[in-house]
């Protein structure tokens, strides 16, 4: 089934997407290129799915910014392999059965209950860390499913930092994390990330990290 769609991805995507890590964590500045990715992962992991009764997850802060981010973009990419789709319950089934779920960590009771294989966290920073800790995480237990943690940079301290942070260093076989900026996307033209940087003083994503 994952035959019937095509993905072009950039460089630094496609390092991301076949890494073998189980938990991935990318800080990368605006329009790098994280989401696209992040949604691009949601379609194959579905349809790799074994277990019909099992589904993807993606959530970010608010399910008004969930649905604003992702839901469009993600019916346009998978329409080829969608049985049916729910935009007021943020539900898209495939045709193997298996759901993509669209959720707003505003709604934590939205998010109970779930068997996942695979979880995309968007903009974690923003999430309390226990919808991680004591909801998400717990549910990808039964099938040993992976999770991609998604960020802009910020300052100070957060779950996410940490995350990043034992990425970085190696110490769990389970964990890998990335950083890029916009410069890293191909596609966007140099020109215009170096105008933007001379009016910024700094380069987009690079700073905080």
């Amino acid at each position: 089934m994952s035959g019937e769609l095509q993905f072009d991805l950039l460089e630094w995507q496609e390092k991301v997407f076949t890494d073998g890590h189980r938990f991935k964590v990318v800080v990368a500045g605006r329009r790098c290129g994280k989401t696209s990715m992040s949604r691009i992962k949601c379609i194959a992991k579905a349809l790799e799915c074994p277990a019909k009764d099992a589904g993807v997850l993606y959530v970010a802060p608010t399910f008004q910014m969930a649905r604003t981010i992702m839901w469009d973009q993600l019916l346009a990419t998978a329409r080829p392999v969608i049985e049916s789709s729910n935009v007021n319950n943020g539900e898209i089934k495939l045709i193997n059965g298996v759901k993509i779920y669209i959720r707003g960590a505003d709604n934590p009771d939205a998010l109970r209950g779930m068997k996942l294989y695979y979880a995309v966290i968007d903009e974690m920073k923003d999430i309390k860390p226990q919808t991680w800790e004591m909801i998400i995480r717990p549910a990808l237990s039964d099938m040993k499913g992976g999770a991609l943690f998604i960020g802009t940079p910020e300052p100070g301290s957060s779950l996410f930092r940490d995350y990043f942070d034992l990425g970085m260093s190696g110490d769990d076989v389970e964990w890998a994390s990335w950083h890029f900026t916009t410069a890293d996307n191909e596609l966007i033209d140099k020109k215009e990330v170096e105008e933007i940087i001379i009016v910024t003083g700094k380069q987009i994503g690079r700073a905080h990290v």
